[in-house]
């Protein structure tokens, strides 16, 4: 084989790029084939003998050439791994060594993108499971829908998902082969046990369809069949959940065939469901029994599937392949408008909805609570950018401190990409670090959040998984990276004269117009944020000043419950509970006690009536009813505004009703409603006179618009409505300070006069105090958030500051040795940067403005623009400002004007 006498020169050019093995392989071959020839001619062959010998001798060079150059690769290419694996080891150790010399810094770095990547993995937690993940354990879920109808409330119409089993069978005659349907009612808290010590657990009813059609299987045991489910005569058999079964029976086998006591209600346990289904709501469900074992247990024997008046069943729809959802929403539409479907002439314009199986997703409207969790999700996300913007402020001001060194790096040798890479090592260590902090700070800030957001939701499982684990790690490489990039492209390229000079603070001054920029976007978002907060801190006083009409605090409520319903139906118990009123107010501290039909602010009953005039109430009229004793006002502390309240008993009580001013003024709109006949049922009923009107109170929500009310005798029941207008409740006004005293009394008491009942004591205030929970969520969450962007906005601005001093100390030095005061260099220090500090507070203030819109819906009693609001918070910024740069510019000020003369 002839080799040419010269390689091209282009070769060695090539191997300053990467290593050129088929180059280096045929100059190997051509030496060793020159030197065999040299060899041969030496030894007395002529050059052509020569030549034509050692062709011979080496055989097929191009196959020799081949297997070499295969060698070669897998040697350089294993060479490079090592060479890298060693590089980046050398580079990881120095990165250590190098962020344990600024330990401050570091750490610094670490809890700033820390706190803000876990804070954002908690809220990615918190809203995939609301909004994304789908029910575990069940069978394509994209395919099964939920079915929504618009229902028409007080404050309009919107959807809802609630049913009766009368509309449930109409949709499901009306879809027929063209979909499958299951009823279910969502899991809901029932006492496991008798007596008082007992345990709560979720408990769902659910026809025998609702398994098969989420395609769900049993563990152990069986699924309850058809026959069990009769809605006549249910088998008292219960399903439990896998992880139910773990906890309560410790997996074992045992459980089967055990007897449980649920509701009141004794349950065989068949089967135990598959593992990791829970349900396919929020809310995990423990145990599933029949819809009819449950349902026939709190409803006596009536014929409840029969009614519409039981409802909240949800219906579960999968259709057919092929099959048209519109179609399947008109059919479904029509069925629930026809007349034996229908709740009440709004039925007649229900429009059906099909949604998906995750109710997040469906048609109806979010709770407050979810609406806070989206906003908050963009507060996570402002968080993480405030620290991002102070990473890079942090490793900016490292930087300069690092400018000599990383000169003399360059001057002896070090190449730029080299010392890129170095330093982005630096930065991806930190983002690892910060990924670990995260994964803590995402656990446990979704275990609070969960807890604060929705505290009645049963989940079931942990808020960390896989999907979090790569968000933390994604999240934090990614905001490292960037956070790292710029700092360290510009530390790479400093001017070596200028950098090699003694200091950090010798030569050029430079303006660093990025790090200003995130000072003002740090100073933007935390304005925000702040403004944010304490719009909520002042929506939550507003809301604690409405007047309910009730003394909250001073009323103390008694129930007694049974664990059979048998003993709940006992005619003599309102009776019995008159006396325990009578007990219960000669206890110390009890000012007044009385009967009612229903907890104040926890009920709803109506009855029809007719007054004699002809009626101009407003449409949708649905006055609420309440049967009390004489004293109910007295204990509630609601006041008469005009006329008086019912006549004390004596013997049987008057016919006389007590109206609110809401019920007064709509009903009697242009005449006094005292002396007012109303007859219930229908007009030849006896006449129950208006005899005065009480100040209005709030029925259910603390919020809610005045709704008409009317109050009834105990002792003089309409006939049409003395089956649910019974005295059950004790409603005792008392002495706050004495709660614990007269609770433990009255549980005495109850004990005493009604062995076996279990009493129920619940204070009005503890009752409502959920209804609050809205706006302290906000408050608190958003004031957590707006104090961390304060905190990293003023190391933020901390750090800026001393960036400049540190590129000034020689400007300061001959300003103090010309004669500058302590107060010059002060004032000029903190005047620069406060002067970058209110274009951020502006812009902030212009954010506000401009985001108050997405958060208007959730403030109570004050505009998102609040001026006094705004204000405060820019005056707290600009105050937390000019001390986080007070600390630099006096280290400014006691610059030693020698020292920084001497770097000349």
């Amino acid at each position: 084989m002839n080799y040419p006498e010269q390689a091209p020169r282009w070769r060695r050019y090539l191997r300053m790029i990467r290593p050129n093995v088929l180059a280096d392989v045929d100059d190997e071959l051509r030496f060793h084939f020159e030197s065999r020839i040299e060899e041969l001619v030496a030894s007395g062959k002529t050059p052509r003998d020569a030549r034509e010998i050692a062709v011979a001798e080496f055989g097929d060079v191009q196959e020799v050439q081949r297997g070499l150059v295969s060698i070669d690769r897998r040697v350089a290419a294993r060479r490079g791994r090592v060479e890298s694996l060693r590089d980046l080891g050398s580079d990881v150790r120095y990165a250590i060594r190098s962020l344990g010399h600024s330990k401050s810094v570091a750490l610094a770095i670490l809890a700033t993108l820390g706190l803000g990547v876990g804070a954002n993995a908690a809220m990615f937690t918190l809203l995939e499971t609301i909004y994304v993940r789908p029910p575990a354990g069940v069978a394509a879920p994209s395919e099964i829908r939920r079915v929504w109808r618009t229902v028409r409330f007080r404050e309009g119409s919107q959807y809802w998902p609630g049913y009766s089993y009368v509309q449930f069978s109409a949709v499901t005659n009306a879809l027929g082969d063209r979909a499958t349907t299951a009823t279910y009612a969502p899991p809901g808290k029932a006492k496991l046990g008798t007596g008082e010590s007992t345990a709560q657990v979720q408990l769902s009813d659910a026809s025998t369809g609702y398994f098969s059609l989420l395609g769900v299987r049993a563990a152990l045991g069986r699924l309850y069949s058809a026959d069990e489910d009769r809605l006549d005569n249910p088998a008292p058999v219960a399903v439990l959940s896998y992880s139910y079964w773990e906890r309560a029976y410790g997996g074992k086998a045992s459980a089967l065939g055990s007897t449980i006591v649920v509701a009141a209600q004794k349950y065989t346990v068949v089967g135990v469901a598959q593992k990791g289904f829970t349900g396919i709501d929020l809310d995990a469900a423990d145990i599933w029994v029949p819809l009819g074992s449950r349902a026939r247990g709190r409803r006596g024997a009536l014929s409840w599937w029969k009614s519409n008046s039981v409802n909240g069943f949800g219906i579960l729809v999968r259709p057919a392949p092929g099959v048209d959802i519109r179609e399947l929403e008109q059919r479904t539409t029509t069925a629930l408008r026809r007349p034996e479907a229908a709740y009440g002439s709004s039925d007649s314009t229900t429009v059906a909805r099909f949604g998906s199986i995750i109710a997040a997703n469906g048609p109806g409207e979010s709770s407050q609570e979810q609406r806070i969790a989206i906003r908050l999700a963009g507060v996570a996300m402002i968080v993480l950018l405030i620290a991002c913007a102070n990473v890079v402020n942090l490793l900016l001001a490292r930087a300069v401190r690092r400018r000599r060194e990383i000169a003399v790096r360059l001057a002896l040798g070090i190449s730029r990409s080299r010392l890129l890479r170095l330093l982005l090592v630096e930065s991806a260590l930190l983002s690892l670090a910060a990924a670990t902090v995260a994964l803590a700070i995402a656990y446990g800030g979704g275990v609070v959040l969960r807890k604060l957001l929705l505290p009645d939701v049963h989940w079931a499982r942990s808020p960390i998984d896989g999907n979090v684990v790569l968000v933390c790690l994604g999240v934090a490489a990614a905001s490292g990276l960037v956070a790292g990039l710029i700092p360290a492209l510009q530390a790479a390229g400093p001017e070596l004269t200028d950098a090699l000079k003694t200091g950090s603070g010798g030569g050029v001054v430079r303006t660093s117009r990025l790090r200003i920029t995130m000072v003002i976007a740090q100073a933007a978002l935390s304005v925000v944020l702040l403004v944010g907060a304490t719009l909520f801190v002042r929506s939550l006083a507003n809301v604690r000043q409405v007047d309910i009409g009730f003394d909250a605090h001073r009323i103390l409520t008694t129930s007694v419950g049974y664990d059979g319903p048998s003993a709940s139906r006992d005619s003599t118990i309102p009776q019995r509970i008159a006396v325990l009123a009578q007990e219960i107010r000669a206890l110390p501290g009890v000012d007044a006690a009385a009967l009612a039909s229903m907890e104040p602010m926890a009920g709803l009953s109506f009855v029809d009536f007719v007054v004699d005039e002809a009626s101009t109430a407003p449409a949708h009229w649905d006055p609420v009813v309440t049967g009390i004793s004489p004293n109910y006002f007295a204990a509630t502390g609601l006041h008469i505004v005009r006329g008086r309240g019912l006549a004390p008993v004596n013997g049987r009580a008057p016919a006389e009703v007590v109206v609110n001013e809401t019920m007064a003024k709509g009903q009697w709109p242009n005449s006094e409603a005292i002396g007012r006949c109303m007859r219930f049922s229908d007009p030849t009923a006896p006449c129950y006179r208006v005899v005065g009107v009480v100040e209005d109170s709030r029925v259910g929500q603390v919020l809610e618009a005045p709704q008409p009310q009317y109050y009834l005798p105990l002792g003089n029941i309409p006939d049409s409505a003395a089956s649910f207008l019974r005295g059950y409740y004790v409603v005792a006004r008392i002495d706050s300070q004495h709660v614990a005293d007269i609770t433990s009394a009255t549980r005495a008491l109850v004990h005493r006069d009604f062995p076996g009942g279990v009493p129920d004591i619940s204070q009005l205030s503890q009752h409502i105090e959920p209804q609050y929970r809205p706006w302290k969520l906000g408050a608190s969450l958003f004031t957590v958030f707006g104090v961390l962007a304060l905190v990293v906005a003023l190391i933020g601005i901390y750090s800026t500051v001393s960036y400049g001093v540190n590129q000034r100390l020689h400007e300061f030095g001959i300003r103090i040795a010309l004669g500058a005061q302590l107060r010059d260099v002060l004032s000029l220090v903190i005047g620069e940067g406060m002067r970058t500090l209110a274009v951020g507070a502006f812009c902030g203030v212009l954010l506000s403005l401009a985001a108050g819109r997405f958060v208007a819906s959730l403030l109570f009693g004050i505009s998102p623009g609040d001026p006094i609001t705004i204000a405060a918070v820019v005056a707290t910024l600009l105050a937390v400002g000019a001390f986080a740069a007070f600390v630099p510019a006096r280290r400014a000020a006691r610059v030693d004007p020698v020292s920084a003369l001497r770097a000349d």
